[in-house]
């Protein structure tokens, strides 16, 4: 049985997608075998990539957050501080106090457990600006994801298509041949 030329160009058709080889030889089916039996290493490390990003995204919003609460509550820990940490003034500051520590230890966090080394926090602005950057670089990650996630679903499509033509063909081969081998034994 021959796969080339007609039956290649159905299979090709039956597809539905462009595999230039199909037309004439074996190749374009091995070609699609290849595509579809592959793993997804590329999708595997754009959602890894998209996964980063999101990580990221997240760890600016909260320091974003921290710096916010962090200078609400300034002036409150800083009267906190004046009366001595008196207990009731932390009982009426609860809520401000407690914001304006957890910012304060988010903060230690970064800087590492050598404080003396005191690192710039950086800015609103700074963080909104890498917070664009790493979504767009995210969003363009997401939209190579998706094309690449498409390209495999149509590869498993046509393989499947393949399959099913092949499949047919080799069923009208075998009874062909048990045709031909009933008419040699009528002889």
């Amino acid at each position: 049985m021959t796969r080339a030329g007609t039956g290649s160009s159905l299979t090709a058709a039956i597809a539905g997608i462009t595999l230039p080889a199909a037309r004439e030889s074996d190749a374009g089916i091995s070609t699609v075998y290849t595509a579809s039996g592959r793993p997804t290493g590329e999708g595997g490390e754009l959602s890894d990539s998209i996964k980063s990003a999101e990580q990221r995204l997240a760890e600016i919003a909260a320091l974003k957050k921290h710096i916010i609460n962090y200078s609400r509550t300034k002036e409150t820990y800083a009267a906190y501080r004046k009366s001595g940490y008196s207990k009731k003034f932390l009982e009426e500051h609860r809520e401000e106090i407690t914001l304006h520590k957890a910012a304060k230890a988010a903060f230690n966090q970064i800087d590492g457990a050598d404080t003396r080394r005191k690192s710039k926090i950086h800015t609103i602005r700074q963080l909104n600006q890498e917070y664009a950057q790493v979504l767009s670089g995210k969003k363009a990650a997401y939209a190579e994801y998706r094309e690449a996630r498409k390209q495999m679903q149509d590869y498993l499509i046509a393989r499947k298509n393949i399959e099913a033509i092949l499949g047919v063909e080799q069923e009208q081969e075998a009874q062909r041949q048990q045709q031909e081998r009933q008419k040699k034994s009528e002889r």
